[in-house]
């Protein structure tokens, strides 16, 4: 049957809810993933030990894969230079392109240092202890005394992971802002509140006070927050000691390259608020904490090497959308001469790097998809999608379709079965294509 086709790029949340409103509309969707598996931040993203969301997950995101209108393509690498470009995608005939493959880029911050060893990005360590390929068969080192630079969700898992596998002494969350602006949530902090130097934490909220009070913020609100947590945490398993800084902003790692990190610099940071919002605004002071290892949980950028125009750490979103979704922009626009590039779309972070967890991300995905559908009403032209899937599997490189997909989680579900354990993922590329058969 001949139908209008759509390539959607990356094959997390946002993609496979994209994927789904563009069939439940009757578009044939071509869903590429540069990973085997799907979930992306769903699957790679969630910390560890939540089996049941994210097994929950994995079922309603199979459950997409099965409709009749979405085929899967797995291990396959869209971009400049890689398996398939996004020129050779509108060349098969597709009617648009959704891109939806995340911000999986590390966002450098180009302060001195940060090259050093024992300074990460927070998307390696989760990608390590998530066993995304080829991440999980790295190694990155934690020493005793961490500085984590950002207060969001997942500074919180990550200050859950060190604290968990234990011989970390001491971690310091530094925010560049103050305790009113804190982005992690509750469900996320109580993990980790339990070595919370609840001391520490009083001492620093009474040298924020002056300037909370001068912007109308209510420490007390912070107070109550930490409290409601304490409450509520996990119990002690580590003496791992928790502190929070406020109102700062790296500047220098110190170290060598053979001795590594060293010492963190950071220079001071006052609040000021205009127009009702409020901003960080550096000083000339600057404070300086030892550390052995740096973990930078500032968010991420999206992959420029896909072929889109990018701007700063974000794809070049259009301006003035021809087809906007609840008043955003989800269309690609040219830096150069402003114009919108017809057909191609993003949503997810590749709209909006680092914003909102999976249902966000979701959400985000299918209005991607109704603006594309919004565009496919006046363009594009039905396809013989029979002809573009078997060009497609011609290919030489190992590709898995959504029947492997779930083949693949029966079987790690018998292998967790048969070792006692809630879960388990093949943690290479290697080992999946093995496990299949094709590899």
């Amino acid at each position: 049957m001949n139908q209008k086709a759509v390539a959607i790029i990356g094959a997390g949340p946002a993609g496979l809810f994209a994927a789904k409103t563009l069939a439940d509309n009757g578009m044939k969707v071509f869903l590429f993933n540069r990973d085997i598996r799907p979930g992306g931040l769903a699957e790679y993203g969630i910390y560890p030990e939540k089996y049941r969301l994210k097994a929950g997950l994995r079922k309603q995101f199979m459950g997409f894969l099965l409709h009749k209108n979405i085929e899967y393509f797995g291990n396959v690498d869209v971009g400049v230079g890689r398996d398939y470009s996004l020129s050779e995608l509108q060349e098969m005939g597709f009617s648009a392109i959704l891109v939806t493959a995340g911000a999986q880029q590390i966002k450098r911050l180009g302060i001195e240092g940060e090259n050093l060893p024992g300074v990460y990005h927070a998307w390696e360590i989760v990608s390590n202890y998530n066993e995304l390929p080829p991440y999980s068969q790295q190694d990155y080192p934690i020493g005793k005394h961490v500085v984590i630079v950002g207060v969001g969700n997942v500074m919180a898992d990550i200050a859950r992971y060190c604290i968990s596998k234990g011989g970390v002494e001491e971690i310091l969350a530094v925010a560049r802002r103050g305790p009113a602006e804190i982005k992690f949530h509750e469900t996320e902090f109580v993990h980790i509140a339990q070595n919370l130097d609840r001391a520490d934490f009083e001492a620093e909220i009474k040298r924020v006070t002056p300037l909370m009070m001068k912007l109308g913020q209510d420490p007390n609100e912070t107070w109550a927050f930490v409290e409601k947590a304490c409450e509520n945490c996990d119990e002690i398993t580590t003496s791992t000691n928790l502190r929070l800084r406020f109102l700062k902003s790296p500047s220098r790692f110190i170290g060598n390259e053979i001795d590594g990190l060293q010492r963190v610099e950071f220079v001071e940071n006052t609040l000021i608020k205009t127009n009702h919002t409020t901003r960080a605004e550096a000083t000339s002071m600057k404070t300086i904490f030892e550390a052995d290892t740096a973990i930078l949980a500032v968010g991420s950028s999206v992959d420029a090497g896909i072929g889109l125009p990018v701007n700063k750490y974000e794809y070049s979103v259009s301006s003035f959308p021809e087809y906007p979704q609840e008043g955003l922009s989800y269309e690609v626009a040219d830096p150069v001469t402003n114009e919108n590039i017809p057909g191609i779309f993003v949503a997810g972070w590749s709209r909006l790097a680092s914003y909102g967890l999976v249902g966000i991300s979701g959400r985000d995905g299918s209005r991607g998809a109704q603006a594309a559908l919004a565009y496919l009403h006046d363009h594009g032209e039905s396809l013989e999608c029979e002809r573009i899937e078997k060009y497609l599997r011609t290919s030489e490189k190992p590709i898995v379709d959504k029947a492997m997909i779930q083949e693949l989680l029966s079987i790690e579900a018998e292998i967790a079965f048969q070792k006692g354990l809630s879960d388990y993922k093949y943690p290479t590329n290697k080992a999946m294509l093995s496990a299949l058969g094709i590899g």
